[in-house]
């Protein structure tokens, strides 16, 4: 079980929140998440604190989503299972951890009913049980 939740900032920002179990099996929604939040060109901060499980696939694709787009994506909150895989990948000296937004878990703005131009471009919140 899984879950991918993206909701905007007070700050203009985006955050997107994971939680559950990370594999081959949702790596595809995990790639469209990223991909979409970075092409809106906004910082983004992704919450890794809820995540229970995580393979080398999607460890290697936040690897290079935060890589890739340093300037405005920051990985947050890694819970030890992100930080073992990490290690296990030989990743550590490419993944910063370093978030500079202090509260992750502010409430969303109140006006906040629709963050992407096309609500296709990315799913909803989602919980997948096997």
């Amino acid at each position: 079980m899984y879950g991918i939740g993206v909701r905007e900032r007070d700050e203009g920002g985006m955050l997107v929140e994971l939680e559950g179990e990370f594999d081959q099996h949702n790596l595809e929604d995990l790639q469209e998440v990223l991909s979409n939040v970075v092409s809106l060109r906004r910082p983004t901060w992704v919450d890794l604190s809820g995540v229970t499980f995580i393979d080398v696939e999607a460890t290697r694709e936040l690897t290079i989503h935060s890589r890739l787009y340093a300037h405005h994506l920051s990985l947050c909150n890694p819970s030890w299972q992100v930080r073992a895989s990490v290690e296990a990948c030989g990743f550590e000296e490419w993944m910063d951890f370093s978030c500079q937004q202090p509260n992750l878990n502010d409430q969303p703005k109140p006006d906040a009913g629709r963050i992407f131009p096309d609500e296709e471009a990315l799913p909803s919140s989602k919980t997948i049980t096997p």
